[in-house]
């Protein structure tokens, strides 16, 4: 099967994937609380993750969240994982131990569509389109470092 394309197709084409590229929409960020208190940086890939607050003694020191889009990943998971990471970093950076998820929201945003139109007589035309929404994942939660 052979693909043709219209020079107004390669356009739309070419700034889709241009777009897709340069999208890099995962960032993580924290706002400190209390006493604002600096910690050294903790290694990402210790941070746990927690529903409830631990039995544990600790402090919660600041809300942290992550977000990562699907133009960037291209599937609902990848997305999530990527959203994950970006809040594990973040929560590392400012010296947490852990963080207590307190929520996930997904939204929609942008619309990429490209269309054609073709006359098939007088009167009458056929118009084809193709569309794809984009997602951004944020993921929320409190950064907890345990206390000795």
């Amino acid at each position: 099967m052979k693909l043709i394309f219209n020079k107004h197709q390669l356009l739309t084409l070419a700034v889709l994937i241009s777009a897709l590229g340069v999208g890099c929409s995962t960032s993580g960020t924290s706002i400190l609380l209390g006493d604002r208190t600096v910690y050294p940086a903790t290694d990402p890939t210790t941070i746990q993750i927690l529903i409830e607050p631990p039995d544990q003694p600790h402090i919660a020191f600041a809300l942290v969240e992550g977000t990562a889009a699907t133009d960037d990943y291209f599937t609902k998971k990848k997305t999530q994982e990527a959203a994950l990471k970006a809040l594990k970093e973040e929560a590392a950076r400012i010296g947490a131990n852990a963080i207590i998820l307190t929520s996930k929201e997904s939204s929609p945003y942008g619309q990429v569509i490209t269309g054609n139109t073709v006359v098939t007589s007088p009167g009458f035309a056929t118009t084809t389109a193709v569309g794809m929404g984009f997602e951004k994942i944020t993921l929320s939660g409190r950064a907890i470092r345990f206390s000795n």
